[in-house]
């Protein structure tokens, strides 16, 4: 299986300068189409914040064809701080949020606190 392409706001000039013949084939891909406009008017008040948030939040620019998936988002976060989420739709608001580019691919590694830092030789030269 191939490796997924790192998306197009992740490369880097330098990225782009060495690979040339693969970023022109980038050109014709879809691009983003309408503007996603303001919640729907059937979402609850709670669920128009969600709205809110997840457009301030999202690192990808939301057009009209993830409406639907937004409109999923919200309410399956609603019922999330509701306490009201099943397991089942636990997955399915992680898919759709990856979905929508607001889950991040990778997360630092954090230290163990509890593991005592060795001093490095090295810093003392």
């Amino acid at each position: 299986m191939a490796r997924p392409r790192t998306p197009e706001s992740e490369l880097t000039p330098s990225s782009i300068q060495q690979n040339k013949r693969f970023y022109i084939a980038r050109q014709n891909e879809p691009q983003v189409a309408g503007h996603l406009g303001a919640p729907s008017r059937w979402l609850s008040k709670e669920q128009k914040k969600i709205w809110r948030a997840l457009v301030r939040f999202s690192p990808a620019v939301l057009g009209e064809s993830d409406r639907c998936l937004l409109e999923i988002a919200c309410v399956l976060k609603s019922k999330l701080e509701g306490g009201t989420l099943e397991n089942a739709m636990i997955s399915q608001l992680i898919s759709v949020l990856s979905k929508l580019g607001l889950v991040p691919k990778s997360r630092m590694a954090v230290p163990d606190k509890k593991k005592p830092v060795e001093p490095d030789a090295w810093e003392e030269l």
